[in-house]
């Protein structure tokens, strides 16, 4: 089956779309040499306007599992609130901007938003990469979702991208970014879940690990 055939068969159904896995190895390094990602983004509400942008990633490090224990433990006691606060005392560990090839202009301006959750979830030649941030990627200063969400409504935004290795080595696939959201913790199988978004997600073309 062909790589984008498997790849794409991963829903947006809320309860569907996971972010780490327990029974799947992870990388677990507090530090890591800077991976860097390039991916085409296409919004299913401005395809003319977004076609041509890409989306620039840079990951300096990944989350702990003990990191990743403590902010289970805040999402469950605190809702996506705390959760919220939690990340934003969490040190950067990369970040994410659009690169707007279809040029500038009038609120064209991206800002670089930190992340500050990343896990790489890892068997055998496929591979997930998680990315969490407790702001909202996108142009201009105004942190809020394209349809106007404001991040105390949905505080958190993340990546989740679906990568396969070439026969040359390369790691390509595609992926997913959801512009605010709010998560659970689906407790029997382990996993963070969307709980709700407010908007549709910017779906990740020709994503590539340089």
């Amino acid at each position: 089956m062909h790589l984008h055939s498997i790849l794409l068969r991963f829903t947006v159904v809320a309860v569907a779309v996971v972010l780490a896995f327990g029974s799947i190895p992870t990388v677990d390094a507090a530090e890591t040499d800077e991976v860097r990602i390039k991916a085409r983004a296409v919004s299913t509400r401005s395809i003319t306007r977004t076609a041509s942008d890409m989306l620039d990633i840079r990951i300096t490090g990944w989350t702990g599992s003990e990191q990743r224990a403590a902010l289970i433990d805040t999402l469950q006691s605190g809702g996506n609130q705390g959760l919220a606060a939690a990340l934003n005392e969490e040190e950067a560990i990369g970040w994410v901007a659009f690169d707007p090839r279809g040029g500038g202009g009038p609120g064209r301006h991206p800002r670089q938003t930190d992340l500050k959750y990343s896990r790489e979830v890892v068997s055998g030649d496929q591979k997930e990469i998680i990315l969490v941030t407790n702001h909202y990627p996108g142009y201009s200063s105004d942190a809020r979702a394209a349809d106007g969400a404001k991040l105390t409504d949905f505080p958190v935004s993340f990546i989740l991208l679906k990568l396969q290795r070439g026969d040359d080595g390369e790691w390509t696939g595609i992926g997913r970014m959801f512009v605010g959201a709010r998560l659970k913790f689906d407790t029997p199988n382990g996993k963070f879940v969307i709980d709700e978004f407010p908007m549709d997600p910017v779906y990740l073309k020709d994503v590539k690990v340089k």
